[in-house]
């Protein structure tokens, strides 16, 4: 398993594990290159939408702590 493959998924299982996150399912995350040119970095995309900003900065806190060094771009809605 590569890197970037074994980060998106311990993220996607920690956010989905989370008891506290009542729509841990709607949260897709996924790992990208931030740049197409050779060595470019790669970031920890969060999608989706969840229904309390509570649940978006959980998510956003966990893949932070999972990103092995990695920015992360949060782009979670959250809707009413």
């Amino acid at each position: 398993m590569q890197e970037a493959e074994r980060v998106q998924t311990e993220i996607q299982k920690v956010i989905e594990e989370d008891p506290t996150i009542q729509d841990a399912r709607r949260i897709l995350v996924s790992v990208e290159k931030k740049s197409f040119l050779k060595g470019g970095k790669e970031i920890v995309v969060l999608k989706g939408s969840v229904h309390s900003e509570s649940d978006k900065l959980k998510a956003d806190r966990i893949a932070h702590l999972h990103s092995a060094g990695r920015e992360v771009q949060d782009s979670i809605s959250v809707v009413h």
